[in-house]
């Protein structure tokens, strides 16, 4: 009957040892999906400043293409990228910000300052 009485104490004792802790947790699974999101968000903003070279993944989500359109643009040689150990593809974060530069489209106002109207 004691040995009854002390495990009844010590499973009485976890259990609001537990039922503290998953009140203590209750703050943290509030989260706002969109609160999330932003900061989901800031952290691959951070992530691609600080990043010199990219993955083809990030590429994609950097470029904001998809997979299969960056594949065909590898094999075509139109993008600029590396193969350090000829099967991952790697690609410098410059390179792909001069590359998206190339070819710009004038607008009606920057037409006319240098002095060329085209049609």
């Amino acid at each position: 009957m004691k040995k009854d009485k002390i495990e009844y104490e010590i499973l009485s004792k976890r259990i609001e040892y537990l039922s503290e802790k998953l009140n203590s947790l209750e703050g943290f699974l509030s989260f706002d999906p969109e609160d999330i999101q932003k900061r989901v968000s800031k952290v691959e903003a951070i992530l691609f400043s600080s990043k010199d070279m990219l993955t083809s993944a990030e590429a994609c989500y950097y470029l904001g293409i998809s997979k299969s359109q960056l594949y065909k643009m590898t094999c075509t040689h139109t993008i600029p990228h590396y193969k350090p150990n000829g099967k991952q593809v790697y690609f410098c974060k410059k390179e792909l910000d001069k590359w998206m530069k190339n070819n710009p489209v004038m607008t009606t106002q920057n037409t006319y300052i240098y002095g060329k109207k085209r049609h």
